[in-house]
């Protein structure tokens, strides 16, 4: 069945709830695997080298004991991510992660998660709600395995698992929930059967479909639903955004991070003349690619590097003015020609507040326009007067603002519309002394 689906990052809750600059900034990095039921991602004590944001799979977090018994604690699917103790600072796993229901599943190298946790932004807010979750979840299941029944505990199971997936059908047997759950086959068939008789799921060896999910809801215990509202709750939180000056993992460091890790790794020792000149060929032929390969890296980010410059030069030089307000209207970014506008210096844009260069009688009107954009989170326009500063006169200006993705800060276009109201007004004066005249002359 997963086999049939597309397949798409935004498939899975953390990267869909991710702002769309930090999205894009991911998305090249993410690569597309699949599993089968069965596969190991990790056995306890290995070295985590990715993270797994599953979509249509499910993965289960197993513990096992010195005698071999084992048990799962939570499951992971589309709602989360699968290399938790990275997020949480390690760099190693205690327990054993397991497909449960194959499917796909996009993976990212564990240094440029590193990376991207260290920006503190997004997705280490997210990854870090997903933590709170899953430890909800694992506690939720030893409660539920010491204190409810095995009917309870297999609702409960096939709840969490169906809201992973698409569709009321899943492909599991007897013997996995079994193992799933820490208790004897036995008591999952049982269990099972009554669940069948009451018309609430259908079961056929290896395939469990469940044709009455509200009335599995009412059969549950209580785990599931502090499980799931848990969840909801944390991932309706707005991400904060924060941000780190320390460099992306770059294609110029790459040769000296992989001779760190060769001296790391036991050398293979060739066993006669032929296959040592074999090695040093392949070995210097696989050199030259690399080499290619890290120039053409290192291009890319020049041009990447020189087109972040001429968005930069544009955002200076633009005729009109930028600015980023905070909720408390405090200017926190603005461009040369906006600086220039208000009569400060760019470099103290932290000090100053919009309101405080806006004429007393638009205040008002001023401090309602910023709220409301905020608030509804859409674009809005305005006109409004500033007061004559030091070295320019008392100016018009019309601003269009919008929220940031996390609706807590203003992004304003102010543009200088002196001259145009100024030319309306002349013209409306002239018409107004035109139509006098033809008034108070003589008629014929």
């Amino acid at each position: 069945m997963p086999d049939t689906l597309t397949h798409n990052p935004r498939q899975n809750r953390v990267l869909a709830t991710l702002p769309v600059t930090e999205y894009a900034r991911l998305v090249d990095d993410l690569e597309l695997v699949t599993f089968p039921t069965g596969e190991v991602l990790y056995e306890s004590g290995d070295s985590l080298e990715f993270v797994f944001f599953p979509t249509t799979s499910i993965a289960s977090l197993i513990f096992s004991t010195e005698n071999g018994a084992s048990t799962e604690l939570a499951m992971t699917g589309n709602d989360g991510l699968v290399g938790i103790p990275l997020v949480l600072g390690g760099d190693t796993t205690t327990h054993a992660v397991v497909v449960q229901s194959e499917g796909g599943a996009y993976r990212l190298r564990a240094e440029v998660m590193r990376w991207e946790l260290d920006q503190g932004g997004s997705l280490q807010r997210l990854s870090l709600c997903y933590a709170q979750a899953l430890m909800t979840q694992m506690a939720q299941s030893a409660v539920c395995n010491r204190h409810h029944t095995v009917d309870q505990q297999l609702c409960r199971w096939l709840l969490l698992s169906l809201d992973l997936l698409p569709g009321n059908q899943l492909d599991v047997t007897h013997e996995m929930i079994a193992r799933m759950l820490g208790v004897r086959r036995e008591a999952i068939t049982e269990a099972a059967g009554k669940l069948q008789a009451a018309g609430l799921i259908q079961y056929r060896r290896g395939h469990v479909t469940v044709t009455d999910r509200r009335g599995l809801e009412v059969r549950a215990c209580e785990c599931y639903g502090a499980v799931k509202s848990e969840s909801d709750r944390l991932f309706q939180m707005l991400p904060a955004h924060r941000s780190k000056c320390r460099a992306r993992p770059n294609p110029a460091t790459l040769r000296k991070r992989a001779e760190a890790r060769l001296k790391q790794a036991r050398p293979i020792l060739p066993g006669a003349p032929w296959d040592t000149e074999r090695l040093v060929h392949e070995l210097q032929v696989h050199q030259i690619e690399l080499e290619l390969h890290n120039q053409e890296l290192r291009q890319a980010y020049d041009e990447a590097d020189s087109l972040r410059k001429q968005c930069a030069d544009m955002y200076d030089f633009a005729p009109v003015g930028y600015f980023t307000l905070d909720a408390l209207g405090v200017i926190t970014n603005v461009n040369l020609a906006g600086a220039i506008l208000l009569g400060i210096k760019r470099s103290e844009h932290g000090r100053h507040r919009f309101a405080a260069s806006v004429k007393p009688e638009f205040l008002p009107e001023f401090n309602r326009f910023v709220s409301d954009v905020l608030d509804a989170k859409c674009k809005k326009k305005c006109e409004i007067v500033l007061m004559a500063g030091s070295q320019r006169a008392e100016a018009i200006v019309r601003i269009e603002a919008v929220p940031d993705e996390t609706g807590r800060e203003c992004r304003m276009v102010v543009s200088d519309i002196t001259a145009e109201r100024l030319a309306e007004k002349a013209l409306q004066e002239r018409e107004r002394i035109r139509r006098a005249r033809r008034e108070n002359s003589p008629r014929a």
